[in-house]
């Protein structure tokens, strides 16, 4: 029993280690570099069709808003020391709606490869998919089982 205890706690200790040194989520907007640079950066990106290829399009559309905004303010105020205050917080708005909606889609994008046995097969091959695609998947095979445990879905589409 005391083993059965010490051994819990040691991998509640060795889980919260590695928690504690997990990297922070890397923002979209890194400080200190230019701000119009960066957004030609994200706009280069968001159409390349790789980097943020599971953005939903109407969060690629608040993207684009708040990128409209924040070069309509940069446009008035060329020198970007002489930015007024309630601009500047405007712009630092339209700053974090880009990166908690770019950072979650990066997240989303993220492909995880995995080795898998055909049912009657012992050959194992590699299948990739985003993290996203995983999700709709799991939740397509979700739904159809739930349609064929009530006899009104057919399986075969």
């Amino acid at each position: 029993m005391k083993r059965m205890i010490l051994a819990a706690g040691a991998a509640a200790l060795l889980l919260a280690l590695g928690t504690a040194q997990a990297a922070p989520k890397e923002e979209v907007f890194a400080r200190g570099k230019p701000l119009a640079e960066q957004m030609q950066r994200i706009e280069k990106e968001m159409n390349d069709g790789e980097t943020y290829s599971e953005l939903r399009l109407e969060d690629r559309s608040k993207v684009r808003e708040a990128l409209g905004r924040m070069r309509g303010v940069l446009d008035q105020y060329p020198n970007q020391h002489g930015i007024p205050e309630a601009a500047k917080l405007e712009l630092y708005n339209d700053q974090q709606i880009v990166n908690t909606v770019l950072t979650q889609a990066r997240e989303d994008s993220r492909q995880i490869c995995t080795r898998e046995k055909a049912t009657g097969s012992n050959r194992s091959t590699t299948q990739c998919r985003t993290v996203a695609q995983r999700e709709r998947d799991k939740a397509n095979a979700e739904r159809d089982l739930g349609n064929a445990q009530r006899g009104r879905g057919n399986l075969i589409n």
